[in-house]
């Protein structure tokens, strides 16, 4: 799951109330909890915690969404492959209201909580005309 990363704009912080933009931009976000509704099948099983089933080697990777409007996403300390690249890069930006994250002009986000420090985001994906609602919690 090459996840998240966000916008263009400043990270200044010169309000109380600082923008979506500023709390997520220059941080190292690490995915902490991925489930979904309704359950997918993964090998004959019913799951929610989409999380629990991704291996150790991807659960490490992190995702920093620079200022410029592009992100780096890192494989961590353990790699999947091997030969796979430490880094790739991509670019994000938000809809004019914050609310809604885009990745290389492909997959929104909408966002349900951002603080600075936890960052949680909903997909929705159809397959066979079902719905899915994916959550995605990362923390900085």
């Amino acid at each position: 799951m090459g996840c998240i990363a966000i916008l263009i704009g400043s990270c200044k912080k010169d309000s109380s109330d600082p923008s979506n933009t500023e709390k997520i931009c220059g941080k190292n976000w690490k995915l902490v909890a991925a489930t979904v509704n309704p359950p997918v099948t993964l090998n004959g099983v019913q799951i929610t915690d989409v999380y629990a089933q991704s291996a150790p080697c991807s659960n490490d990777n992190t995702e920093t969404l620079n200022t410029n409007g592009t992100y780096t996403d890192d494989e961590g300390p353990t790699k999947c492959n091997l030969s796979d690249p430490q880094t790739t890069t991509g670019t994000w930006k938000f809809n004019s209201t914050e609310t809604i994250l885009t990745l290389d002009n492909t997959d929104s986000y909408n966002i349900q909580q951002n603080d600075g420090n936890i960052l949680k985001v909903t997909q929705v994906k159809v397959d066979s005309g079902v719905s899915y609602t994916y959550t995605l919690t990362f923390n900085k």
